[in-house]
């Protein structure tokens, strides 16, 4: 499909599909990710994860391990910037990547029927490259980006929207994860304490329960470090319109958006606003 990529700060992460072309729903699925373990490398660090699915819905629901031609749904952030697990390879020449075939495509489709959950077998692995990590201590995010589209779907709706005049197609995708992401710890050393014979250190979970990124934001599914009024934020939320605020006492699970509007899961975050509501002067 000859399409112009999308904006980066985009809700659509594709990468493929035209904004104009995407309305974003919720995707049914409660995805859980779980910390396994960590293996420190010389070259690399890798995450290792338990990965669940929740199908609280009344319908089976399909979900895709390929739900991007290029693009992983593994995904890593720190202080709200992507970064890349490893350093792109560029020698000048785009080499030709062969789009998957609908047979290798099928081979990633699951169902979670109605009611049920899905648990992965064993830890699933992301491997992070000693040179992508921020020099001293940093909290670092890896999110679980995940729809229920795989590329056969996506082609058979642009294929039927462009015959019926171009339509926008419901994209699921989900937000509404009581924790589709992971939080940890790790330190770099700087170049002469490298010299100094200092390595790079994993330094742990960082539990959403007890520990979160410093105030005053917060991501859905992590619990509340303070008492008070908390307001939608990011990029997807500015696409959606309008100001939308929530109360939550201290310990509670941050909530997602309310309805059946589908948001980035990559910048959506809570704002702490207050003990007192902001919505009157919005």
């Amino acid at each position: 499909m000859d399409v112009p990529t999308t904006d980066k700060q985009s809700a659509n992460q594709t990468g493929i599909v035209p904004d104009e072309r995407v309305s974003w729903v919720k995707n049914p699925l409660v995805t859980q990710i779980r910390f396994h373990d960590a293996i420190v490398r010389p070259l690399s660090i890798e995450i290792r994860y338990y990965l669940s699915y929740i199908n609280p819905s009344q319908n089976n629901v399909k979900w895709t391990g390929m739900p991007t031609p290029d693009g992983p749904a593994m995904r890593l952030y720190s202080e709200g910037k992507k970064i890349s697990p490893a350093p792109r390879k560029s020698d000048g020449i785009e080499p030709y990547k062969a789009t998957p075939t609908d047979e290798e495509i099928k081979l990633y489709v699951n169902v979670v029927r109605a009611g049920e959950k899905w648990f992965s077998d064993g830890p699933g692995e992301f491997v992070i490259m000693n040179s992508q990590l921020l020099v001293g201590t940093h909290i670092y995010e890896v999110v679980y980006w995940h729809t229920q589209l795989d590329w056969i779907d996506v082609r058979e709706v642009l294929d039927r929207t462009d015959s019926q005049g171009k339509g926008g197609m419901m994209y699921p995708i989900t937000d509404n994860a009581p924790s589709n992401r992971l939080y940890f710890k790790v330190y770099k050393p700087t170049d002469d304490e490298a010299r100094q014979g200092r390595h790079i250190e994993f330094l742990g979970e960082v539990d959403a329960h007890t520990q979160v990124p410093a105030l005053p934001y917060a991501r859905p599914g992590d619990f509340a470090p303070k008492t008070g009024y908390w307001s939608a934020t990011g990029k997807s939320i500015e696409r959606l319109g309008g100001y939308h605020e929530v109360f939550v006492r201290e310990g509670d699970s941050m909530p997602n958006l309310p309805g059946d509007k589908g948001v980035d899961p990559f910048s959506f975050q809570w704002k702490y606003v207050g003990e007192h509501s902001q919505a009157s002067v919005q």
